[in-house]
């Protein structure tokens, strides 16, 4: 196992107190703050959830490339509410001439990475409209080829904010948040993982909570390989309740947009179901 810098402990170390201090209150405040929301855009919002999605995204290469990933995503609630596990299996194919000699070197297709969250909430401050949450990501090297995965078994430790109705806008919230990642094994010859993620998660919700869109702008700092880059999603969905005489099913379009020179995808577009009860 290799070395884990101060600041990645000191994270964790964060992490735990407060999760170990997590006030029952809190979980109130929550409830009450997401009560009647199914739309599963709400961060806090500790639902059970089942949801698929389909990304299919424009490789930036030298050739033509691209990458298609298929994803099911769980998500439940434990421990009385106060804690949330969220799961995520993926298919993935990917077509790439990274050399621009009208060959396509990569030409790959099985299963991608594994990964898992466990997520709490330890503040809520309805007062204030503010409440904060830690969680802890683990990716697992379940890739059946090198092209489709890290080959790594990492960690990402992550905190974030959400502010309800910031600048007095009903049906909106601002989620600032941080994730730091890091690997502890890797495959033979894969690179260590080491990255910084921040991004700024701003949502507007209908006041009938059957519509919403979002804008996510998230910054990517590549520490192991010295990149930088930036990816914005745009997101607009619609619950389907109305139309399919159902309780908590909805749909969405996702674009994005890769920003910089170190960007792996010029591009991409997600379209997802969701089943929350």
């Amino acid at each position: 196992m290799k070395k884990v810098s101060v600041y990645i402990f000191a994270v964790m170390i964060l992490f735990a107190f407060m999760a170990l201090s997590l006030p029952a209150l809190a979980q109130d405040d929550a409830k009450k703050a997401t009560k009647g929301d199914k739309t599963g855009t709400n961060p806090i919002n500790f639902t059970h959830d089942l949801r698929i999605y389909n990304e299919f995204l424009f490789l930036n290469t030298a050739g033509d490339g691209s990458q298609n990933i298929t994803t099911l995503e769980f998500r439940t609630p434990f421990a009385g509410g106060k804690w949330q596990f969220r799961a995520r299996a993926r298919g993935a194919s990917i077509e790439a001439d990274p050399n621009n000699d009208g060959i396509d070197e990569l030409n790959d297709g099985g299963v991608g990475d594994f990964d898992f969250r466990l997520l709490t909430v330890p503040i809520v401050n309805m007062k204030k409209k503010f409440a904060l949450a830690v969680g802890l990501e683990t990716s697992l090297p379940t890739a059946t080829e090198v092209s489709l995965g890290s080959g790594a078994l990492s960690f990402g430790p992550q905190v974030f904010g959400v502010f309800f109705a910031p600048f007095g806008i009903k049906g909106t919230l601002i989620a600032p948040a941080y994730q730091h990642k890091f690997s502890v094994d890797e495959d033979d010859g894969r690179s260590q993982v080491h990255q910084g993620l921040i991004d700024i998660f701003l949502l507007w919700g209908s006041s009938d909570k059957q519509y919403w869109a979002l804008v996510d702008p998230q910054v990517i700092l590549d520490f192991e390989n010295e990149r930088e880059f930036m990816i914005i999603d745009f997101e607009a969905g619609a619950m389907l309740d109305k139309y399919l005489g159902t309780k908590g099913h909805s749909a969405y379009v996702r674009p994005s947009v890769g920003i910089g020179g170190d960007r792996p995808t010029d591009g991409s577009i997600e379209v997802g179901y969701k089943i929350i009860w």
